[in-house]
């Protein structure tokens, strides 16, 4: 798993802790929420090799209904959908990715969910 972060916008993070009965300052101080000097925005960070700190034992989303739209755009940000390796790489920690019972997507959705060009 690669560290990283999670850009939040909006009221993405009052979403997120109302949804696990937590106060802003309290799911920020578990989640490791706090502003990134460099972008100028707030961000949820994983930068402790296990990925994401909202996913559970099982590797599931405890925010989904309400995760920000960096997650919801995924697995289509641009990078995944040019590089059929990194697609490939990225099935070993995500369960739904390739499902076959999942939802089959067309390339003009996929493009509105990525927000541009998709890597086409």
């Amino acid at each position: 798993m690669e560290d990283g972060y999670v850009f939040l916008v909006g009221d993405e993070l009052a979403r997120m802790a109302r949804h696990l009965d937590r106060s802003v300052e309290d799911f920020s101080r578990t989640f490791g929420v706090h502003n990134h000097p460099e972008e100028g925005t707030t961000v949820l960070e994983a930068k402790d090799g296990k990925g994401c700190p909202l996913l559970t034992a099982d590797r599931k989303c405890s925010v989904h209904p309400v995760k920000p739209s960096q997650c919801a755009a995924w697995p289509f940000w641009s990078d995944m959908v040019k590089d059929r390796e990194l697609w490939e790489a990225s099935k070993s920690y995500c369960p739904g990715l390739d499902k076959p019972t999942g939802k089959v997507y067309s390339k003009l959705q996929i493009l509105a969910i990525a927000g541009g060009d998709g890597g086409t």
